[in-house]
């Protein structure tokens, strides 16, 4: 028994010593390097996205906006709310077409529709109990329908919670727990953008061409749209007693500016929501920036105010003489 127990010795040792498999070696190898690229992301690519930084102030954001004195009004969309919408410019303007005190904020996220802001209004607002006065809903093209492609990545990570998984594709949850691939995109035109310094131009470039090509193509023909995320969000806010305001940005495509909104109007309006189309505002080629969607200085200021002016007969005076009366009137 004992020689039997002495001579497995050196087969435990040997065993022991063997080197790992080729396939094991693989295996570690990637799982190194990606736990490497997480490290970088999450230590140093996030903290070079503006965007990204800008996401994780909206918590404390919407806190304070819902504790402001005043009418309180989020406005949530896509970059165009960042780059065309002065939230001071348009609260100022607001306030004194109506005498009193508001306050505004902006909330936006880059390429984003009506799936996303849903679960930002969700997050920020209904679920964290701040309450509105009114929610601004701006949108371009396609951005109220169905369809259109979402970073699911970044919706998971920055803009939902655990109990919105139910509502979430269950291979979303993917990216909720790796910030490289909720990251991918905006990390992609972040790198790009540092290494070459006309990628932006280059991109729009190549958007407007894909974009010349799919309004020549003579199969395109009009059909019934599905509006199944903005019903969602329009029985939330019924829910949750939130007025909503949906306006319809200019911009420089003809093919945006062009488009009926029937069916998305229909449902809005349906819901006793406001729809405003701002899409006549009279904003020459000088009033945008390089790319036919974003306003440049100038025109942020003048649209700003515009804007304002669209929304003031939207407020109730019902609910504007009681946010006077209990926030106190302005200075």
């Amino acid at each position: 028994m004992n020689s039997s127990i002495s001579s497995s010795e050196p087969l435990a040792e040997v065993i022991a010593l063997r080197p790992p498999s080729r396939t094991a070696r693989i295996v570690i190898a990637l799982a190194v390097a990606l736990l490497a690229v997480e490290a970088v992301t999450r230590l140093k690519l996030i903290k070079m996205s503006k965007e990204f930084q800008q996401f994780t102030s909206y918590s404390p954001r919407a806190a304070a906006l819902a504790q402001s004195p005043g009418v309180r009004i989020p406005i949530i969309g896509s970059s165009v709310v960042h780059e065309d919408v002065d939230p001071a410019l348009f609260a100022a303007r607001l306030g004194s077409l109506h005498d009193i005190k508001v306050h505004a904020e902006n909330f936006s996220a880059d390429h984003s529709y009506v799936n996303t802001w849903y679960y930002m209004l969700q997050r920020y607002f209904w679920r964290a109990g701040n309450d509105t006065d009114l929610v601004v809903v701006s949108f371009v093209g396609r951005s109220l329908y169905d369809k259109n492609e979402i970073e699911i990545g970044r919706l998971a990570r920055f803009f939902t919670t655990v109990a919105d998984w139910p509502e979430v594709l269950s291979t979303d949850l993917l990216s909720t727990f790796w910030a490289s691939y909720a990251a991918r995109d905006r990390m992609q035109e972040l790198v790009f953008g540092r290494l070459f310094p006309n990628y932006k131009t280059y991109a729009y470039q190549q958007q407007t061409i894909l974009l010349g090509h799919q309004l020549a193509n003579p199969r395109r023909v009009r059909k019934q749209r599905s509006v199944v995320a903005l019903e969602r969000l329009l029985v939330a806010a019924e829910r949750h007693g939130t007025r909503l305001a949906f306006v319809a940005f200019p911009t420089m495509r003809a093919d945006w500016n062009e488009q009926s909104y029937d069916e998305a109007r229909r449902l809005i309006e349906q819901h006793g929501m406001a729809y405003i189309d701002l899409r006549t505002t009279a904003f020459d080629a000088a009033g945008f920036d390089d790319d036919p969607v974003h306003m440049n200085g100038g025109g942020r200021t003048a649209f700003s105010r515009r804007l304002a002016d669209a929304v003031a007969p939207v407020l109730r005076p019902g609910a504007l003489a009681a946010r006077a009366d209990a926030r106190g009137r302005p200075d």
